[in-house]
């Protein structure tokens, strides 16, 4: 697929320096995710071979020595995911990867001057906010990610004019 873009108002036809930064940062997040995620997958599946009960013994004990410092609203979010994410790990990672996958795919596409990258991209920053709550619990929603997701997608929405 070739790399084309519509003419700014000087007629040059080159990647918007806009894109490119954001094109950076989006590959170095994407590669680094792709990774975390898929480990995360194989990590939580293998959990699974764990029978349950000595699981949550293990991650008791590891956690007994850290009570102190973590503090009981520390403690209480722990044995609060350390069921979910037994149960529910391997999917929650899963599905975080999917959207790493089609962020990704996204990015290449707007990389390239395509408009419908943008569409992808849009898509999976917008579902990914809420997709991860299949699996945890709304309290654990966040503020940051959300809206340095929805900011990236705007900061890329900027661009649609140069892409075809």
């Amino acid at each position: 697929m070739a790399t084309t873009f519509l003419p700014d108002d000087s007629g040059s036809t080159e990647r918007p320096d806009m894109l490119t930064g954001l094109g950076i940062l989006s590959f170095i997040n994407c590669g680094l995710f792709l990774v975390i995620y898929t480990l995360g997958v194989f990590v939580t599946l293998g959990l699974r071979a764990v029978p349950e009960q000595e699981f949550m013994a293990q991650m008791n004990e590891q956690m007994a020595g850290m009570r102190d410092m973590m503090g009981e609203d520390g403690v209480a979010a722990f044995e609060e995911l350390v069921p979910l994410m037994y149960h529910g790990g391997a999917l929650l990672m899963g599905l975080l990867l999917l959207r790493t996958i089609a962020r990704l795919v996204g990015v290449l596409r707007m990389w390239r001057g395509r408009k419908q990258g943008f569409r992808i991209y849009a898509v999976a920053q917008v579902v990914g906010i809420f997709l991860p709550h299949v699996v945890l619990p709304w309290k654990h929603l966040g503020l940051w990610g959300p809206l340095l997701a929805l900011a990236f997608a705007a900061l890329y929405g900027t661009q649609l004019k140069r892409m075809a």
